[in-house]
């Protein structure tokens, strides 16, 4: 792996900052990448020492009441922690929707009020999406395969961070297997080409 999430980004999820599905997006990688899930911890570190710092909240009257009250009750059950999906297979539960020859897109996550949504897309080796731009926050995560666009090369693992109002054309490299890659978007995207623009209202991208 040789791109990875910006600090900022990360300091965001610390922070739980990020759309939900940007926020999906960072844990996927987090789970591949040590490097990056040790500098989210220190994130997170840095968040508590900064609360330490604020004044302190006034409780109110019967708080401590409150507490004495439950003590010896019993816990409340607490489920399992589950494993972060990071492959293909684990995250993908819907359906695939051609979206151009050689590309297929399953969505996960569709807009919520934070305005992002979550999918996944599968481009052959060697197809080219059509041309777009964004009007906000785009981040990928290479879960198969590799594609390159004006930004650099990705592989898998890799993360792909589009800043508002990046424009390319990403393309699957040309040898391997297809690319399958976990998108988060916030916005609509500017389509470019007729294609793009007479499929984007069916899938809602």
């Amino acid at each position: 792996m040789t791109h990875h999430p910006s600090p900022a980004t990360l300091l965001a999820h610390a922070a739980g900052r990020l759309p939900v599905a940007h926020g999906i997006v960072v844990r996927t990688h987090l789970a591949l990448c040590a490097a990056c899930r040790a500098e989210a911890a220190l994130g997170a570190a840095i968040g508590g020492s900064l609360l330490e710092d604020l004044p302190p909240a006034t409780l109110a009257a019967d708080s401590l009441a409150s507490v004495l009250g439950r003590l010896g009750s019993p816990l409340p059950p607490v489920a399992p922690a589950r494993p972060v999906p990071t492959t293909v297979e684990q995250l993908a539960t819907g359906r695939w929707w051609w979206i151009g020859p050689g590309m297929r897109l399953m969505p996960l996550m569709k807009r919520g009020a934070d305005d992002a949504r979550l999918d996944l897309i599968k481009v052959a080796p060697g197809r080219r999406l059509p041309g777009h731009g964004h009007a906000g926050m785009e981040l990928t995560c290479v879960l198969r395969g590799a594609f390159g666009d004006e930004t650099g090369e990705y592989r898998a693992g890799d993360v792909a961070e589009g800043e508002p109002g990046l424009e390319h054309e990403p393309m699957a490299l040309p040898v391997g297997e297809d690319c399958v890659c976990l998108i988060a978007t916030e916005g609509r995207l500017r389509a470019h080409g007729w294609l793009a623009r007479l499929v984007q209202p069916l899938v809602g991208v």
